[in-house]
């Protein structure tokens, strides 16, 4: 009996231990999963009569729209213009998967080629627009993607 005084702390310290554990997913400070991004509706998609509507889908990530390119085929064209009641944003980019096509062509202001190649295993590829090639005058941006070969 002598010794439950000195043994006491140690169970007391054992079992606060324990509820720690069991409590953990309730701490403020634990890691929060990310929310899946909002779609938004910045600019508007302009296809050829004869094409079908490729699925692009628009969000934020922080202060850059982010034209996602996933859902269109391996090769095509489109516009994209300030939905109505809209400017450019300042920062704006293209995300893509790499192997699906080589090379983006983004003509506004200027004619740029945005290879679509990423480090070994990337699933995604996102290539942020300069600027200059949407200035605050230009009506549109034309896009046209495919195989390296063709640009």
């Amino acid at each position: 009996m002598a010794r439950l005084p000195r043994l006491l702390p140690v169970l007391v310290l054992a079992l606060a231990l324990s509820a720690c554990a069991q409590v953990r997913g309730h701490w403020p400070f634990r890691a929060r999963e990310l929310p899946a991004p909002v779609a938004v509706h910045e600019l508007s998609v302009v296809v050829a009569q004869d094409a079908a509507m490729p699925i692009v889908l628009q969000f934020w990530e922080r202060n850059t729209l982010v034209v996602d390119l996933q859902g269109v085929a391996a090769s095509g064209a489109l516009a994209l213009r300030p939905a109505e009641g809209r400017t450019w944003p300042v920062r704006l980019a293209f995300r893509a998967a790499p192997g699906r096509f080589e090379v983006l062509e983004v003509r506004g202001a200027q004619r740029v080629l945005l290879p679509v190649s990423g480090d070994r295993g990337a699933t995604v590829v996102t290539m942020p627009l300069a600027p200059s090639v949407h200035a605050g005058v230009t009506p549109e941006l034309s896009l046209r993607w495919g195989a390296a070969d063709a640009f």
